[in-house]
């Protein structure tokens, strides 16, 4: 489309003007007033080559005229579904064209205007420029980028060593890739960047280290032998013993590093490795390098949470009830009494109540010894990082990184990373569910009642949950690849409309989502692949069952489920090709 305004006194003499201009008749131009041609001063007139109807959806544009009288520019207005003019694109024109003199308010108004002509500047030769490159060095000076400017046409090419000298009088010294900068030359991907310098990394430090002199393991919660074949149940083993003076960690400081330097020759300094603390403790000794730590009085070790405790206790005498309080502890809990219905008992280290258990939560990172029960109103709940012991449970939940022992579980959850085992005067897992990654053992499985009774072993059920969750994920992240390569698609289309700098940033953004996308799914199906080899081989875990499995009861290991419909006597359950199967009991029962 061309376009051009001029000054005149009458839509003939403006006619007459436009026809010398295009060199066509009037019939094949439109004109378009500003003003009155009655007025006394001449009016502007834009004259455009084309029919109203070839106009009517045009873009916003613009065209520099070196006259006589000065340098003008002269901006079109956009028509219908036309495209607004990008004034970007045109002060980056403006810039290269190597204009003397330029009267940046009078572009800026016309910008504003989004029409109309002016004297930009005074009357000079036109300068063609020709293809540029621009450099810009990020902010760590470790990279320099490249982006090749396009020219005008006519504009001369830009040639490998002119291209060197830019980048070098740049302040990009070092580093240059001129493998890369060849083929950046070649290719003419106009708008987009190109790393082009980079130097060496610096070699940051090691981190720093901890060396436990002490077995962090968790501890199994059996009873301990008291001689003569016997056992003391209430005697557990739910703590690390520990001497006066015992070394019981060892600190490995950090190192320096090896510095390197940047693109622009500057030393680059290495990251000094990140040293490390030595943990908060209680009744502890630091030696004046702070590189060990020894105990300061004889009793047990726990290190729970990054703290080093040796026999730190929280001690209640009698009920915790409504005037104690919950209680969150750094340590130890012991409580002489019962803990009562809404109260909340949080602590770093084990927990051991001397009486029951209500409608109440028990939260430890170590071992829970509850002496009597819990009569949970199903809403009473014991998680542990440690081992659970219990007497009873009665319509609550236990969830345990250990093991769980009790004489009766009763329309209760139960989870345990190690084993379950209900063995006592009665000996039973009655209705609810129970899985352990471990063995269940227990007299009796249901009731005649036929309540409904699941227990699972091989796996803790937590993770049959997270494989569900992480499965979801999946069909989550393959949705947002769609969008993705619909953005991917969409900037494609766009890339000579769009602002270049918005165009990158797009693309940019698309490129990071997907690497992150990417990586997302690459670490989930690593875990779900974990999970379902877990799931699958989980079959070496058996239910072992010294009296009776009533009817109403489901066995599950791994893939494979049993269903209860007779009685069954002292019996062991297992997995074996591809099913659950059950014969005699094949473990001795415990004392």
């Amino acid at each position: 489309m061309k376009n051009k305004y001029f000054y005149a006194e009458s839509r003939e003499a403006a006619e007459k003007m436009a026809e010398a201009f295009f060199g066509c008749n009037k019939d094949g131009i439109t004109l378009e007033t500003t003003g009155d041609f009655d007025s006394a001063a001449p009016t502007l007139v834009l004259a455009m080559v084309g029919t109203p109807e070839e106009m009517r959806n045009s873009n916003g544009s613009y065209q520099l005229y070196y006259e006589a009288e000065g340098l003008y520019l002269e901006l079109y207005p956009v028509r219908g579904a036309g495209t607004e003019l990008e004034s970007m694109e045109l002060t980056r024109h403006l810039s290269r064209k190597n204009i003397t003199s330029l009267d940046t308010s009078t572009v800026q108004n016309l910008i504003a205007s989004r029409r109309g002509r002016g004297k930009i500047a005074p009357a000079q030769k036109e300068y063609i420029y020709g293809e540029n490159i621009k450099i810009d060095i990020s902010k760590d000076e470790m990279q320099a980028t490249a982006t090749l400017l396009k020219p005008e046409p006519g504009g001369a090419m830009l040639e490998f060593e002119a291209a060197k000298k830019i980048i070098t009088d740049t302040g990009v010294p070092f580093g240059l890739n001129e493998q890369t900068l060849k083929s950046f030359l070649e290719k003419k991907d106009y708008g987009v960047p190109v790393v082009i310098a980079e130097t060496e990394l610096a070699q940051d430090g090691e981190d720093g280290k901890l060396i436990f002199h002490f077995s962090t393991d968790e501890r199994t919660g059996k009873p301990r032998e008291i001689g003569g074949g016997r056992v003391d149940l209430r005697t557990l083993d739910l703590f690390v013993p520990i001497a006066e003076g015992t070394l019981l960690i060892t600190k490995i400081p950090a190192t320096e590093g090896t510095p390197g330097s940047t693109v622009t020759g500057k030393l680059l300094k290495a990251k000094p490795g990140k040293d490390v603390n030595l943990p908060k403790g209680k009744n502890i000794d630091v030696n004046a390098e702070k590189t060990e730590m020894r105990a300061k009085c004889s009793g047990m070790v726990e290190f729970i949470n990054n703290s080093v405790n040796v026999s730190s206790v929280y001690k209640v005498d009698g009920d915790c009830d409504i005037s104690v309080g919950n209680i969150e502890f750094d340590g130890s809990v012991h409580v002489s009494g019962n803990v009562r219905s809404g109260n909340t008992i949080k602590a770093s280290g084990g927990i051991v109540v001397g009486g029951t258990v209500e409608a109440a939560t028990l939260i430890a990172g170590g071992n829970v010894e509850v002496k009597g029960g819990m009569q949970g109103a199903d809403k009473g709940r014991i998680e542990a990082g440690g081992s659970v012991t219990i007497m009873f449970i009665e319509r609550g939940t236990v969830i345990t990184d250990g093991s769980i022992s009790t004489d009766v579980s009763i329309h209760s959850v139960l989870e345990a990373g190690g084993s379950i085992t209900a063995i006592g005067r009665r000996g039973a897992i009655i209705g609810g569910r129970a899985g352990a990654a471990g063995n269940v053992i227990t007299n009796c499985v249901g009731a005649v009642s036929r309540a409904n009774t699941e227990i699972e072993v091989g796996v803790m059920p937590r993770k049959r949950v997270r494989l569900k969750y992480l499965e979801k994920e999946i069909e989550r992240l393959k949705n947002e690849v769609v969008k993705l390569d619909q953005l991917d698609t969409y900037l494609a289309n766009s890339k000579d409309k769009m602002d270049p700098e918005t165009w990158n940033k797009l693309h940019r953004s698309g490129v990071e989502n997907r690497l992150i996308n990417e990586h997302n799914v690459e670490d989930y199906n690593f875990e779900i692949d974990g999970l379902k080899y877990e799931l699958e081989h989980a079959t070496d875990s058996r239910v072992h069952v010294y009296d009776t499995v009533f009817e109403g009861t489901r066995i599950i290991i791994g893939n494979g489920v049993y269903k209860v419909n007779e009685e069954i006597k002292y019996a062991t359950f297992k997995y074996k090709d591809a099913e659950v199967i059950y014969g005699p009991c094949d473990l001795s029962r415990q004392p």
